[in-house]
């Protein structure tokens, strides 16, 4: 006869027999998860995010028979999350889980159409302009600095190419503005027509009255007294006696729709005071002259979780609406003139949700632009003495009444004194802002990863949040692709593309890891450092690459001494600055104390195109990357701005994957599904400002020697990038823009 132990151990496995559903609810709703086992006496425990459930208030456990069932009633927004039940019997135990998201609205309170992307692209190519004196539509893009008005331009340039496009640097955060001059964007098409809109970037406002564009400046560019290329002044706004004002603007100068840019993830609802009245000034101008004004509010996707799991939730969440309404209270503009958008940021190919916002706020800001051209004459000066603009309805869906402005507020008056002359980027001896480190610091920096272990923060996501091809035919055809690349200015040699950052990143070994892939086997013709310390570059060389018999690639690659902390080790800011502006002959030897000078043997006064630099690469560690010298941060951003000054494209290659996450060390495949990576190339994002879709994580050529398909299509990707970006940047100086790859 057998025991209860023996008949215990008869007993079969705790084993689910049906799958728990995600589930999709709305807030108020009762959130039921039902699921099946094989035993009737099991233990249970239902998790959500890995905190133990208890019968309570709003939840209930219950189990009848071999049927599992967690309600949780009135559904909020808090309850969103994973949710897990574990059967446990005696010393075997399974587990499975589901997702639950609760709707914050029982309804979309705007209406939008995802699918109708191509339809909104053909009307606004197509669009004719409601008024014959008018050139084009200026729309004026203006708002705090690092709300994302350049990545805007960048965003909607990468709907009309069919490809996302970096034409226009951007600032990735917050802090100091990175547009210094008054610039306009032409937008064109795939087949290189251009639009009949234009978009004019201007320099950030900051929360101090000294700092960032004036607001005098945005209002002179309203009305069409800035000439292209003015340089802003913070403290002393374009007057009529300076050499860029324009006294006698025609239409086409004037702005007939100015953008407000401003970001959804700002920590208070309440918006910089400072920032809030400069914008409330530059409004009132406007509302003066009759111009339309519309809100662009960026980064949605970082205030809400749900929209950014789901764009297509974002008029069904409280969150966004909330945000929406704060800034129409601070601003004053009307909730049907807001639209909520994501730029393009990490991404590196087109998504069409994303699209489906941008092209619906630039749908109504081109409308109201069209619709106010037209209401003037011919001849016509925009003033306050003229009738109001009436506005359509918003195109699109949009169904709430077109609000009316909120009363004027009172003008804002600013002291102003006269500066001194401004002066180029230059890097002096106080510029670094001290060091970090210490003990602490030292034993991280010597920790190794133990490749066994994977916490929580190096799991990987559910899906790839940068989507990559990593077969065989698609590293090929990029290979292919940089082989027949074909350079469309007749006097250019090649492209030129500068590596520079720390010591001890990598900037050798990626010209070494480059040159292998055309080589077809592992090579070595850049000596490089074994660690950090002091850097084995001392000279600047400029490396080509051999195209099979076909003489050399169009680009070449300089490879530069790495950056240090202190002022009399690594190379000096200058001599980047200098190569920048191709005044730095080949062979030049670096001293880290005396930076290049005119009249040194080695200084080039004449550079041609083709000495220029036409992509400025950083390379940085991504296992050091949050142990960076302050000293070298403050140096790279010194010549980053330089680089903006001259509207050379900028990238970051960042070195060393494998060594960041366990994850990615087992399975470089797993490089865009690692929370690690991408946690780092945002906080490199945030240090250096580059966006994070000009960041591109390699794994350099170090211990192998053969060739390996998932390193060469990580560096493949970021080189056909970086071309792409030096070819655009040197076909724009010679407005000479078309396809730089072989066709047919």
């Amino acid at each position: 006869m057998f025991t209860g132990a023996v008949m215990s151990w008869w007993k079969t496995k705790p084993e689910f027999k049906s799958q728990i559903e995600d589930l999709l609810v709305k807030s108020g709703e009762r959130i039921e998860l039902k699921v099946k086992v094989n035993r009737d006496d099991l233990e249970v425990r239902w998790t959500k995010d890995e905190q133990t459930l208890r019968n309570g208030d709003r939840i209930n456990i219950h189990q009848t028979g071999v049927t599992l069932t967690l309600w949780i009633t009135n559904a909020k927004e808090e309850d969103d999350g994973r949710y897990t039940a574990t059967i446990t019997s005696g010393a075997d135990s399974a587990s499975l889980s589901a997702t639950v998201k609760v709707l914050e609205y029982d309804r979309h309170w705007r209406v939008i159409n995802w699918g109708r992307n191509a339809d909104i692209k053909h009307r606004l190519q197509d669009m004719t302009l409601r008024n014959p004196q008018a050139q084009h539509l200026r729309i004026l893009l203006h708002g705090p600095v690092g709300a994302g008005k350049s990545s805007i331009i960048n965003s909607i340039n990468s709907i009309f190419q069919g490809r996302v496009m970096v034409g226009v640097l951007a600032a990735a955060t917050g802090g100091h503005s990175f547009t210094k001059t008054y610039n306009t964007y032409e937008i064109t098409d795939n087949q290189n027509r251009v639009l009949p809109f234009i978009f004019n970037d201007i320099m950030g406002l900051e929360n101090k009255d000294d700092e960032g564009v004036h607001p005098g400046d945005i209002i002179s560019a309203i009305e069409g007294h800035m000439r292209a290329d003015y340089r802003f002044h913070p403290d002393c706004p374009l007057s009529r006696r300076d050499s860029s004002y324009n006294s006698s603007p025609a239409l086409s100068d004037q702005v007939h729709c100015l953008v407000s840019v401003v970001p959804a993830d700002r920590a208070s609802n309440n918006p910089d005071e400072v920032v809030i009245r400069k914008m409330q000034m530059i409004r009132r101008h406007a509302s003066d002259l009759n111009i339309p004004q519309v809100v662009f509010m960026t980064r949605v996707d970082l205030l809400c979780p749900l929209v950014k799991d789901n764009l297509q939730c974002i008029y069904s969440s409280k969150k966004i609406k909330q945000k929406m309404e704060s800034y129409k209270n601070a601003l004053g503009i009307p909730m049907n003139c807001i639209f909520p958008v994501k730029n393009y940021h990490e991404e590196n190919t087109l998504n069409s949700d994303m699209d489906s916002l941008l092209l619906d706020a630039l749908q109504n800001a081109v409308n109201f632009a069209n619709d106010y051209v037209g209401t003037l004459t011919a001849g016509t000066q925009p003033s306050a003495t003229q009738p109001p603009v009436t506005h359509a309805e918003p195109s699109g869906t949009h169904t709430q009444q077109m609000e009316r402005p909120t009363p004027r507020l009172e003008r804002l008056t600013l002291q102003v004194e006269t500066p001194e002359a401004s002066e180029p980027s230059t890097w002096s001896e106080n510029s670094g802002a001290g060091r970090s480190g210490g003990a602490h610091t030292e034993f991280l920096r010597n920790s190794e990863i133990d490749s066994s272990y994977i916490p929580e923060t190096d799991r990987e996501l559910d899906i790839e949040w940068r989507r990559m091809n990593w077969d065989t035919g698609s590293r090929n055809r990029m290979e292919r692709e940089l082989r027949e690349l074909r350079l469309l200015i007749p006097d250019l040699k090649h492209l030129r593309i500068l590596l520079h950052g720390p010591v001890g990143a990598g900037k050798s070994s990626f010209i070494n890891s480059v040159n292998s892939i055309f080589q077809g086997q592992v090579s070595a013709r850049a000596l490089v450092a074994t660690g950090a310390g002091v850097s084995f570059t001392k000279k600047y060389k400029t490396y080509p690459f051999i195209n099979g018999n076909s003489g050399c690639l169009p680009f070449v690659v300089n490879d530069i001494m790495g950056l240090e902390k202190g002022n009399s080790d690594g190379v000096h800011p200058n001599d980047i600055i200098s190569a920048l502006k191709g005044h730095v002959k080949n062979n030049h030897k670096f001293n880290p104390v005396s930076p290049l000078s005119l009249g040194d043997r080695d200084y080039n006064p004449n550079p041609t195109l083709s000495d220029r630099v036409h992509c400025l690469v950083s390379v940085v560690s991504m296992d050091t990357l949050t142990f960076m010298e302050d000293d070298v941060i403050s140096k790279m951003h010194v010549i980053r701005e330089a680089a903006s000054d001259m509207d050379i494209p900028q990238a970051v290659v960042m070195t060393k994957v494998d060594k960041a996450c366990p994850l990615v060390k087992q399975d470089l495949r797993k490089t865009y599904v690692s929370k690690r990576i991408q946690q780092m190339m945002q906080e490199c994002s945030d240090k250096l400002g580059v966006p994070m879709n000009c960041i591109f994580p390699v794994k350099n050529y170090h211990n192998e020697t053969d060739l390996d398909q998932e390193m060469d299509c990580l560096t493949l990707t970021a080189l056909k990038q970086i071309v792409h970006f030096a070819h655009e940047h040197v076909c724009l100086l010679k407005g000479n823009y078309d396809s730089p790859y072989h066709e047919g």
